[in-house]
């Protein structure tokens, strides 16, 4: 007489092995998008600055994932572990970003030191120092 044991336990063995096939898959596909631990985020270096002539390849590919054309003229910028992920044009225009990074708070910050190097600044040094004490920023 056969009994079912040897069946349930076979599929209870299946079962177990596609929940850790799909744990790391999970697991797998958040460290490709760059999804990191609030812990590990602290950590990251930041930048704001200028672009200069040599950004020109990154920023055209940075415009291609944002899907959206290089804005003519000068960009300010911003880096985290020295990639670009931002940027703002001076005038004003549509900043482009990382469509798979965290960026509308450094967006936000490109545009308020605009403001800032504009001569503008009236509450804008209040806000920048509130956002940056959320972020570590590259001294």
């Amino acid at each position: 007489m056969n009994t079912l044991q040897p069946y349930v336990a076979a599929a209870q063995l299946a079962d177990r092995q596609s929940a850790a096939a799909a744990s790391r898959a999970v697991h797998h596909a958040a460290h490709e998008h760059h999804v990191m631990p609030v812990a590990a985020a602290a950590r990251e270096r930041i930048l704001l600055r200028r672009a200069v002539p040599q950004d020109g390849a990154v920023l055209r590919r940075l415009a291609r994932l944002d899907s959206t054309r290089l804005p003519d003229g000068e960009l300010l910028v911003a880096e985290i572990d020295g990639l670009i992920v931002a940027a703002v044009p001076f005038d004003g225009r549509r900043a482009i970003a990382d469509p798979f990074r965290p960026t509308a708070e450094l967006v936000e910050l490109l545009r308020m030191r605009l403001r800032l190097l504009d001569g503008n600044n009236d509450t804008s040094v209040a806000r920048l120092r509130t956002r940056l004490a959320h972020l570590r920023t590259a001294a």
